[in-house]
Order: C-alpha cells, then sequence, then structure tokens
C-alpha cells in the first residue's frame, strides 16, 4: 500500500507545481503550493482528525465524469482570514477585520476550485482519463456541520474512502493551511489501488 501512497503523493506533486502558477497569477505575489501529507482514511475515522467545533469555509464539487466521488477543499475560520487577508484582489475597504466580505467569499471559492481542479487533472493525467468536476458550492459554517452535508450525509456510505490531503500554501507573510478530500466509494478507491499496482508493474518490467 505504501507505493501506491507514494504514487498518490507524486499526484499531489504535480497538482502543486500547477496550483502555484495559478494562485500567484491570482493573488499577484509568489505562492508555493505544497502538499506535504497524503493518507487514505476510512470515512468513520476522518472526524478524529480535525477540531469539529471551529468554523470553517469550504468549496465543494462533485465528480461527474471519470471516477465516482466528490472533492472538498476546506479551511478553518483563521486561515480563511489570513487567505482574505493576502488578496491583492481586495481593496482595502473589502479587508474587514474579522468580517469575510462576499468579496472574499468569492475569492476562496476561486483559489478552491482552483486547487481541487489541479488534482482532479493531475488524477486524469497520471491514470490517463477524463475527470471532470461539477460547478462548485461554497458552504461555511462548523467544521463538522460541512463534514455532514458533503461527507457523512445519511445516503453515504460509511465505507467510502477518504483521500486526505494537506495543502499548504506558504507566502512571505505566513503559511496558510488546508485540507483537500477526494472522497471514493469503495469501488472506486479499489479502481485507484488497481490502477497505481499496474503503474508499478509496469515500472518493474
Amino acid at each position: 500500500m505504501q507505493d501506491e501512497m507514494d504514487i498518490l503523493k507524486e499526484i499531489g506533486g504535480i497538482a502543486s507545481g500547477h496550483g502555484s502558477i495559478a494562485l500567484s497569477e491570482i493573488l499577484k505575489r509568489k505562492i508555493n503550493l505544497s502538499v506535504p501529507k497524503t493518507e487514505v482514511l476510512s470515512g468513520a475515522t476522518i472526524k478524529g482528525k480535525i477540531a469539529l467545533e471551529q468554523m470553517g469555509i469550504a468549496v465543494f464539487s462533485k465528480i461527474v465524469t471519470g471516477m465516482n466521488g466528490k472533492v472538498i477543499f476546506l479551511l478553518d475560520e483563521k486561515n480563511a482570514f489570513k487567505l482574505n487577508d493576502i488578496s491583492y484582489k481586495l481593496k482595502a475597504d473589502d479587508k474587514r477585520a474579522g468580517v469575510l466580505t462576499e468579496l472574499g467569499m468569492s475569492l476562496i471559492k476561486e483559489i478552491g476550485s482552483m486547487v481541487t481542479s489541479a488534482y482532479v487533472s493531475a488524477l486524469g493525467i497520471m491514470f490517463k482519463r477524463v475527470i471532470l468536476l461539477a460547478p462548485p458550492t461554497l458552504i461555511s459554517g462548523t467544521i463538522n456541520e460541512i463534514l455532514n452535508i458533503t461527507i457523512f450525509k445519511s445516503e453515504a456510505n460509511p465505507k467510502n474512502s477518504v483521500l486526505l490531503v494537506e495543502a499548504v500554501f506558504d507566502e512571505p507573510k505566513g503559511n496558510i493551511k488546508g485540507s483537500f478530500y477526494l472522497v471514493l466509494t469503495p469501488e472506486a478507491a479499489e479502481d485507484i489501488i488497481k490502477i497505481c499496482k499496474d503503474m508499478l508493474k509496469n515500472l518493474d518490467d
């Protein structure tokens, strides 16, 4: 399984390269997007990884082709404000302390969509298939509420696999941390693991 995880980390590296360029263009400053941590969890254990009562903002999209799943980009309130504050796209009047304006929310939606699209595009390149996302939805509330809406809905299978990817934005004023979740059905997760194993086998031949 570790070898398969190495492939998924490599995909994260490809995605972070594309994401860094795009984010730097949006924010008009040098931004390095890194993916220091990647792990596969079951839906039943994901809540033990984060502080559920914190307020947060998420960008949520369903995968419409290529595999069966959905993606969520999640920022807690503190990091959402930090991302809002470094943006040159927002005027000073729109950067109110402790308040995310409509423009600030739009910016986070734009960045979250970019991060998720970069990762899904890297998946498609690596796995040689077309993977497309539905238009993103912005969701705010406590982390617990966001996860319940996006991952733990009543129809969701608790056995679904969750690929947790930690995303870090590195810029002069300090790191901004967010989490990226790729939520897959058991069949889709098995499909990805099989593709990874086939790729490793071809490398050994």
